[in-house]
């Protein structure tokens, strides 16, 4: 028999309240009670949830603030123990470059790049390395692997640097430094050229000679900056500028790679610029070898794609190699040598070239000194007057001079300049008295001698 609820008629005034149980957890029959009442019963049971969450919410934070607590004393406790031993590595160099891996397929070529080296001789290189090296010396071995393994890394590809606003890049380096114009125009006529054929910019040796002081160093430091390449200097006063280059003989104890196997194969950009500093001192006159003899077959195209790295014994393509020379006497240059450069003679700048290299170095210092482009728009521009001091000094004067001044507003905490910031540096000057045995009439003397230093 299926019991039917009976319905409740509810006067007017009145209401059901239908509560779903007591504290013993019973469930009671629905009360018919005043709306008044039911209006605050309902208020007290929200005030009860309110209260309900409230103690939830603080016995969670104090259960947070206890495990906070001990985290922080048990990190305290970590830190006043002493540090663990370092792990070593149980795989010797050797091993460890022994499993070093490279693509098993040749990578696509990204845009603007170049091949630099076979990828087919570099993969049966790096397998003839692990299996059958040509060489007892493991170090040897090891350096090989990490070179070829960096160098495959991905692929034979590196970045022919090109700025696409080149035209304006190298007009202001002509303004810059306008007794280089005619240098400029010639690096202009090239890379026109590369742009009507589709081909990397193909810049011939430049020699650039002149008197010290003239800014050839700082000009060709400002050409890479405009083609947005990296700049390797090579200096020629001393014999082992071969080495330098193309690396030093495998057999040797201490061999080691050379710059242009560092720069291409291992770098990022095909084409380096690289400062060929004082090639005047390197013809070693009256002596068996010359370094600047190594440079033939570096600034010929032709010879240049297949240049080996002596110590690696491994040919790569360096024939998209920006060469810049400086020198003081041309006369000293080997005749086959000069012969494939292009020579500019460098005049000293008028004064109004001055006054616009002294504020290009000057800044040149600031970008370099103060790498944070926020912090150097603090700095406030030399003055006319501060500016024309520099003018009157070399190009490694005022660099110098350049340093000195940001180094002295930094100290003071100041964002000027003072013009005593700009005064040069004087070399220091010791006085020395001695005395001597006077001689017959002469009675007692005193000698005095200024050595500067």
């Amino acid at each position: 028999m299926v019991s039917k609820k009976k319905r409740v008629s509810v006067p007017p005034g009145y209401g059901i309240h239908a509560d779903p149980g007591d504290l013993s957890g019973e469930f009671c029959e629905p009360l018919l009670l005043p709306i008044w009442l039911l209006e605050q019963l309902e208020v007290e049971a929200l005030e009860r949830e309110r209260l309900l969450f409230e103690e939830r919410e603080r016995k969670r934070a104090e259960d947070d603030a206890a495990y906070k607590a001990r985290q922080e004393a048990a990190e305290e406790e970590r830190s006043k123990r002493p540090p663990p031993p370092v792990a070593r590595s149980s795989l010797t160099p050797l091993q460890a470059a022994q499993a070093l891996t490279v693509p098993d397929e040749l990578p696509p070529a990204p845009p603007n790049t170049v091949a630099v080296f076979d990828w087919h001789a570099a993969r049966e290189r790096f397998d003839s390395l692990k299996r059958y090296p040509a060489t007892a010396d493991k170090e040897i071995i090891a350096r090989d692997l990490r070179h070829f393994a960096k160098a495959m890394a991905n692929g034979p590809w590196r970045t022919v640097a090109r700025s696409a606003a080149w035209r304006e890049d190298l007009q202001q380096l002509a303004e810059e430094m306008p007794n280089f114009a005619v240098v400029v125009e010639a690096i202009q006529r090239a890379m026109a050229l590369a742009d009507l054929s589709g081909r990397p910019p193909a810049l011939q040796p430049i020699l650039l000679l002149g008197a010290p002081g003239v800014g050839k160093t700082h000009f060709t430091h400002r050409l890479a900056e405009s083609l947005q390449t990296t700049i390797h200097l090579q200096s020629f006063d001393n014999a082992q500028s071969n080495t330098l280059l193309r690396g030093s003989e495998r057999h040797w104890s201490n061999s080691s790679v050379g710059a242009l196997w560092e720069l291409i194969v291992l770098g990022e950009k095909a084409n380096p610029v690289v400062l060929l500093d004082e090639i005047d001192k390197g013809a070693n006159e009256g002596g068996h070898h010359r370094p600047v003899d190594a440079l033939l077959s570096l600034l010929e195209p032709v010879t240049a794609a297949r240049v080996k790295d002596v110590s690696v014994d491994f040919e790569f393509d360096a024939s998209h190699v920006v060469y810049v020379a400086t020198a003081n006497d041309a006369g000293r240059i080997a005749a086959p040598v000069r012969s494939r450069f292009l020579e500019f003679f460098i005049k000293e700048p008028d004064i109004d070239g001055r006054l616009v290299l002294a504020h290009s170095i000057f800044q040149a210092t600031l970008n370099r000194m103060v790498p944070s482009e926020e912090v150097r728009a603090t700095f406030a521009r030399p003055t006319d007057l501060q500016i024309c001091r520099l003018a009157w000094m070399t190009p490694r004067q005022i660099r110098m001079t350049s340093e000195q001044a940001l180094g002295a507003a930094a100290y003071e905490g100041r964002r000027h300049f003072e013009d005593r910031d700009f005064d040069a540096p004087k070399p220091r000057t010791q006085v020395a008295a001695t005395s001597r045995r006077p001689k017959d009439g002469d009675g007692d003397e005193i000698s005095v001698f200024v050595v500067r230093s």
